[in-house]
């Protein structure tokens, strides 16, 4: 897939996101528990991840799709992964820190992203090789090269009491040896945030492809790095995740004070 076919792609992914976010009724949705209280669905959620299908199916025939709400173990060398709002539970509560995420991924790589944030008309948006924009404007990481100069934002996901023992003690070291430490909701916000330099650093476990596919390309693409937070290697459809912003002194410190 050349340059000309991705920049179009996302040319139409741009215009079409804020359009579907102004088109939808946001009044009155309801509610709904997935796997445990703490794992919920809107009806907003449905109908972004409806309508947002179509159009991607209509915008590259033959790609398959992943997302969040629906066709969620589909696995294929070209498809779409989406996240029809990342935050659910921040939306659910009027809290206006949730996006909508479109990637697509090609021969086992991310090549387009974006991450769009309907409250702040904010459009992140990468081409594998292009560089990584918020609207039209280049962003880059940060540079801030020291763990006590560092502001790290983490995503409290657990798969067990083992995991979540080990993610709260990481947090109270975290909490000792950054700046400043965020739990903000959006994973795939805490991502372009490492990519625009509003944060220096995001880790969380046992996230899905969805959480993480646009943030990946995003941060790379503005300068960053991203590996796992359990080990070194990053696994895109079994993520535990560690995005910095590409420094390796930053990096080395963190694991060593934070992670390990």
């Amino acid at each position: 897939m050349d340059d000309l076919i991705l920049n179009s792609l996302n040319r139409k992914i741009l215009a079409f996101l804020p359009q579907l976010w102004t088109d939808i009724d946001t009044v009155g949705f309801s509610v709904a528990r997935k796997s445990s209280f703490k794992d919920i669905v809107t009806s907003i959620d449905i109908e972004i991840e409806n309508r947002l299908r179509l159009f991607l199916e209509e915008l590259l025939p033959g790609a398959d799709y992943l997302g969040e709400e629906s066709s969620s173990s589909v696995r294929s060398g070209l498809m779409w992964i989406v996240d029809p709002v990342d935050g659910t539970t921040n939306f659910s509560k009027s809290n206006p820190h949730y996006c909508t995420q479109v990637a697509l991924y090609k021969d086992e790589k991310i090549v387009l992203a974006v991450t769009y944030d309907h409250n702040r008309r904010e459009l992140f948006h990468a081409i594998e090789g292009q560089g990584a924009y918020l609207n039209s404007k280049r962003i880059w990481v940060s540079k801030v090269d020291d763990v006590s100069e560092a502001s790290s934002h983490v995503g409290l996901q657990y798969s067990s009491e083992l995991s979540f023992k080990r993610v709260t003690e990481r947090i109270s070291r975290a909490i000792e040896v950054c700046r400043a430490v965020r739990i903000t909701g959006s994973a795939c916000l805490d991502l372009a945030y490492v990519a625009c330099g509003r944060a220096d650093i995001f880790w969380e476990e046992a996230l899905k492809p969805w959480d993480v596919a646009g943030g990946i390309l995003l941060v790379r693409e503005a300068g960053g790095e991203v590996t796992g937070c359990l080990d070194e290697r990053f696994d895109m459809f079994k993520p535990d995740i560690l995005a910095t912003n590409g420094s390796r002194r930053l990096a080395r410190q963190f694991k060593e004070r934070v992670l390990y």
